[in-house]
């Protein structure tokens, strides 16, 4: 049975729903490990996950089949592309642990008619605002667009690493491994613009170091990226990461205006972030790395880019024109959840899922968010996997 065939089988048996997968021949790092046997802990962590959201939507067949096709797009997926609907049923089964608390509402398609002064609106897009949760409260609801926290750079280094090691071990028999310093400072709106452009030049870089029996070479680009490379047996390899989880929030801080198309006019609306150590290795939770970087990745959304009036079309190209600006997306985000999925280290429900939800104090379309109105909504057994929530109510400067 190939890993699509069993993955047809996997939806088949726990939601009663047959998806068809046209490619039998494909398969990712997510779901040929549920392809083995005996189950290993992601797995099995991945199959009770399923079960869970098949008894929360059970009454829902609608909602239930669009699972169901998201399960079936892990399938289909090549490459890392599998972290987008991977994401969302992580997002699903985390609010869906207070459930007793919360509606959930799973795709949900608002008419921008009534939404005439939302993000999306302004930056002229037409009929719908697609939103992937409604999370409905006791006199509120919030919208919220799951996201996968992947790492850009390292994605396109993955495929540049396996296309250089193939060379080295067909032209000259040699097994080698290749690293990358000091990812974690690199600008992410830079590395976004420019990078995809010079994937070829880094290859043919790295060739010629192989060629020359090269350990180390630097690659610098008139852009004004520079990455260091080391090169060695695959054996082993000692990479040098200078992390810093500042410096890191420092690079990131434009990550949230890319979001901005789901943002709502007259309801709060947040990004949730899934992060799994599959499409991110970036971040290490190592010392309390994480937490530290989300709050301070969050600050810097919330307070510093609330005082930037530059154009955001100068930092992403999901704006069409010059009317909306930096710090309009800044007020418009109500906030940010991010959930680190932990479900290839632990089966324990307490640490399946470690998160970190931040509030924006200086939301402006309604009262913002803050502890007081929404921690009674997190209330049950499955609260200790929240390590952080702040409103920053006394560290909004």
């Amino acid at each position: 049975m190939t890993d699509v065939e069993n993955l047809e089988k996997i939806i088949k048996d726990i939601f009663g729903i047959e998806k068809i997968i046209k490619d039998k021949a494909n398969t990712n790092k997510c779901i040929s490990p549920l392809n083995r046997y005996p189950l290993n802990m992601f797995a099995f962590n991945f199959m009770n996950r399923l079960s869970r959201l098949n008894q929360i939507f059970k009454n829902n067949k609608e909602e239930l089949d669009i699972i169901a096709e998201r399960v079936k797009n892990l399938g289909e997926s090549t490459e890392s592309n599998w972290a987008g609907p991977y994401s969302e049923l992580v997002a699903l089964d985390f609010y869906g642990q207070f459930s007793e608390n919360i509606g959930i509402s799973y795709i949900n398609q608002l008419n921008i008619n009534q939404h005439p002064n939302s993000i999306p609106a302004i930056n002229g897009q037409k009929e719908i605002i697609d939103i992937d949760l409604c999370l409905s409260l006791k006199n509120e609801k919030i919208y919220t667009d799951v996201k996968s926290f992947n790492c850009v750079h390292q994605i396109i280094f993955d495929k540049i690493f396996e296309k250089v090691e193939k060379y080295a071990e067909e032209e000259f028999n040699k097994s080698i491994l290749i690293g990358v310093d000091n990812l974690s400072t690199l600008d992410y709106i830079k590395v976004k613009k420019n990078l995809p452009a010079k994937i070829y030049d880094i290859e043919q870089t790295l060739k010629n170091a192989v060629k020359e029996n090269k350990n180390y070479v630097t690659y610098d680009s008139e852009s004004g990226l520079v990455f260091n490379f080391k090169i060695n047996s695959s054996e082993g390899i000692s990479i040098v990461k200078d992390y810093s989880p500042f410096a890191m929030a420092q690079a990131y801080k434009y990550k949230f205006l890319d979001y901005g198309s789901k943002l709502l006019d007259s309801e709060y609306s947040i990004i949730t972030m899934v992060r799994n150590p599959w499409f991110n290795a970036e971040t290490v939770d190592f010392g309390n790395f994480n937490n530290i970087f989300y709050r301070s990745l969050s600050r810097r959304t919330f307070m510093e880019l609330l005082k930037n009036n530059l154009y955001a079309s100068d930092f992403s190209n999901e704006y069409k024109d010059n009317q909306i600006k930096v710090s309009d997306i800044s007020k418009n985000l109500a906030g940010i959840i991010f959930i680190d999925d932990n479900s290839t280290r632990s089966k324990y429900y307490k640490s399946l899922y470690t998160t970190y939800i931040y509030l924006n104090p200086n939301y402006k379309n309604k009262i913002p968010l803050t502890i007081r109105k929404l921690e009674k909504y997190f209330r049950n057994k499955f609260e200790v996997q929240i390590k952080d929530f702040d409103d920053f109510k006394w560290d909004n400067y």
